[in-house]
């Protein structure tokens, strides 16, 4: 590269202080300003990189320097920030998890050769060098970006000495692997303990925890204090290792997690207060405002109809009191269908996952929410609203004329259309809520529907292609009072996995981070990634949810890459789907056996997701996700 040291110029360009860096861009020397000089003496990761990546024509490589000393809170945070970044080409960061790096003033840094600078270098972009603009505008835009992702703070003058957390219950590759990753970016070990057979135990994925433990996980009385021992006997026969926190990603076992992080004096939430968040009836106390019963038995069913039936208002929704994924959800228009659809809650393979414990309740209409909360110390550090969209079960009718009962999730959209003075409303009573069940320092995702909401879903006049989204009621209602925010559940956990990486893609935070840095009461970092991106969510996502429609055999591949690369074309339509979507993943396998949704059993019952997103409008991106449904029941048949 020697020879060629007069082909290249470099120029300082100061951010805003918050941003704590300072870069300097790299270009060809087609100015008077200083070549580079690439004859380091000290060899550092930048160096390399510019070997690798040294711009060509009129390309541009921006390399990052601090303004401040400290430890870097997340080792990956470049990558995790720069995510979906327009005009970037490559990221890299040249960080290690708990690292300390030393910066210099602006002026320092002026006074230096590049061969000086170099060393200091914590990451580095590479400019997209395309046609679409000139790389002046681009290099220009991506300052402005690098301005809203890196205004947070991603440096601490304390420590981040190792952590070691116990994973218990570490679920599939898909659920937890986030966690995983994202745990040795936190300087923090993982130690898996599930069932001997595991897929964890292979030494293929010992790359993703420190070391994997058997532990029996039979769910009973007594599983708490069989966690409790295992992780004692692991400190004990391993004085050097001690455990400095756990967790688990298996929806079932936070309860007896939390009774396990009590008996070891680990940080945790009130055992008490998981246990309510998991029990639908036992939350519902926190807000009586409707019919609500709970039915154990036919008996228990009898008693309540001769008792209220006379005085029962339909529609009702029934559900398992401790239930998840909408397994068992159903709404009720008449005694008839009540007397139906409950004893099925009571089949063994049912009842077996979700107890015997019936909650029959007031079905209330209005627009649903997804929201996730953040505390420390009982305060909010993050909150965000997403649109849930109805589900089948809160139409009518469908398409064919018949009425749908169940409640299989659709789509989310990121952020929320409700009007700003309701979704105030809503982020205050949820915390209202969430503090009444005894949680301080906790990441809940929190369902809820909000009654005389002035919005409601509704085909738009000017949209000929039927889509249905968020509309204002006429006549508009222009009242600021406050909405009734009526609580569906409250989960003491992040939300589903396809959601955290809604979240991380749209906003740039991380619920696999926080609920880390949770378990082992780190508000430090925790108050420094809930810091979204400046200016608010970086683009309108769709969380699409494509769900089997019948019972049957999977046989149909990989869903996912067949959809993405399927020729727009070839069936009368012009959407390029791949720019559109960021994510996705397939959720069956061949040979894979799916129950009928009118079972009410819909676990593992979704094909596949996507997140599709779009700078543009939030129409857009439901127009991609329409298109995407589309083909995925086309190519699979409808299944």
């Amino acid at each position: 590269m020697g020879s060629n040291d007069t082909k290249w110029a470099w120029k300082l360009y100061a951010l805003p202080e918050e941003t704590g860096t300072l870069v300097i861009n790299i270009y060809p020397n087609n100015t008077s300003e200083a070549p580079i000089s690439t004859k380091c003496s000290a060899p550092c990761e930048a160096t390399q990189f510019l070997q690798d990546h040294i711009p060509e024509g009129n390309g541009v490589v921006k390399l990052l320097l601090p303004l401040q000393s400290g430890y870097v809170v997340q080792s990956d945070f470049l990558d995790r920030r720069m995510v979906d970044c327009l005009d970037v080409a490559k990221v890299q960061g040249f960080v290690t998890p708990g690292e300390y790096i030393e910066g210099c003033t602006t002026e320092a840094y002026h006074s230096m050769s590049l061969a000086s600078l170099l060393p200091y270098c914590y990451g580095a972009i590479v400019v997209q060098n395309d046609s679409s603009s000139s790389v002046t505008t681009k290099s220009a835009g991506l300052n402005d970006e690098l301005v809203k992702r890196l205004s947070f703070s991603w440096l601490t003058t304390n420590p981040i000495p190792r952590k070691r957390l116990a994973l218990v219950g570490a679920g599939s590759l898909a659920k937890v692997q986030g966690y995983l990753l994202a745990a040795a970016s936190l300087n923090i070990v993982m130690v898996v303990f599930d069932d001997s057979s595991h897929w964890l135990s292979d030494d293929a994925y010992s790359y993703l925890r420190e070391e994997f433990v058997p532990l029996d996980m039979t769910v009973n009385v007594d599983m708490a204090d069989r966690i409790a021992a295992a992780l004692k006997e692991y400190q004990h026969s391993r004085e050097e290792k001690h455990i400095d926190g756990v967790i688990s990603v298996d929806e079932h076992l936070h309860t007896i997690v939390a009774h396990t992080a009590t008996q070891l004096g680990l940080k945790t939430s009130p055992p008490e207060s998981v246990d309510l968040a998991q029990n639908k009836f036992k939350t519902r106390q926190l807000d009586t405002n409707i019919f609500c019963r709970l039915v154990r038995s036919p008996d228990d069913l009898e008693k309540m109809l001769s008792e209220d039936g006379p005085q029962l208002a339909y529609p009702l929704i029934i559900k398992p009191s401790k239930g998840w994924s909408s397994e068992g959800v159903w709404k009720v228009a008449n005694e008839q269908e009540l007397r139906e659809k409950v004893p099925l809650l009571w089949r063994e393979s049912f009842a077996a996952w979700h107890g015997n414990e019936v909650v029959i309740e007031t079905y209330i209409d209005g627009p649903e929410i997804d929201a996730n909360m953040v505390l420390v110390d009982g305060e909010i550090v993050f909150f965000e609203v997403n649109d849930d969209f109805p589900s089948a079960g809160d139409y009518e009718n469908n398409e064919s004329g018949a009425r749908v009962q169940n409640f299989v999730e659709t789509s989310n959209m990121l952020p929320s259309a409700l009007p700003p003075h309701e979704l105030e409303s809503v982020q205050q009573r949820l915390h209202e809520l969430a503090l009444a069940a005894g949680f301080r320092d906790a990441v809940l995702h929190i369902e809820a529907k909000l009654r005389n909401s002035s919005c409601h879903y509704a085909k738009t006049d000017s949209d000929l292609d039927g889509l249905v989204d968020l509309q204002l009621k006429t006549p508009v209602t222009t009242t600021t009072q406050p909405k009734d925010v009526f609580l569906l559940e409250i989960n003491p956990r992040a939300p589903g996995w396809q959601e955290v990486e809604a979240t991380a893609h749209t906003y740039g935070v991380s619920y696999y981070s926080i609920s880390l840095l949770n378990a082992l009461a780190d508000k430090e970092r925790i108050m420094s990634l809930c810091k979204p991106f400046l200016g608010g969510p970086q683009y309108h996502m769709q969380i699409l949810f494509v769900s089997a429609q019948k019972g049957g055999v999977y046989k149909f591949g990989d869903i996912c890459t067949t959809v993405l690369q399927s020729d727009p074309k070839a069936s009368g339509q012009e959407q390029e789907l791949g720019a559109h979507v960021v994510k996705c993943a397939n959720l069956m396998e061949d040979g894979e056996e799916v129950l009928d949704p009118s079972t009410g059993q819909v676990y593992g019952n979704f094909i596949a997701f996507f997140l599709g997103i779009s700078r543009t409008s939030r129409k857009e991106a439901m127009r991609i996700g329409r298109e995407t449904e589309r083909r995925v029941r086309d190519h699979t048949d409808g299944f």
